[in-house]
């Protein structure tokens, strides 16, 4: 059995406002709790069902995902940071798994 990225994501969103519609949890915690299961699910999805190719652009917005639900339990500047360090760490590792084209041994074109 495959699952489909959307069906997992439309999980980590529906699980916690199920568990807010019982009074199990306040508001606050509800967006904490989708953002870090829907981070989870894409960087639990980048590393079981996605190629090599693709990996590495689910694996960054997990990351974001998750460090974002950090905005909703720790103080505002902290929780920034660590989104800032996210999106760093997203570059650094796009840049370093960046495939460089092969450089052509052909001159301009030109046209005789």
């Amino acid at each position: 059995m495959r699952l489909a990225y959307g069906e997992g994501f439309l999980v980590a969103i529906l699980a916690p406002v199920v568990v807010y519609l019982f009074g199990q949890v306040n508001p606050k915690d509800t967006f904490f709790l989708i953002f870090l299961l829907t981070g989870a699910w894409t960087i639990f999805y980048s590393f079981v069902f996605l190629k090599q190719n693709e990996r590495i652009y689910y694996l960054s917005w997990g990351l974001v995902l998750a460090s974002v639900s950090t905005a909703f339990v720790a103080l505002f500047q902290y929780a920034l940071a660590l989104i800032l360090v996210a999106i760093i760490a997203v570059i650094f590792v796009n840049a370093a798994t960046k495939r460089k084209s092969p450089k052509s041994t052909a001159g301009p074109l030109t046209i005789k």
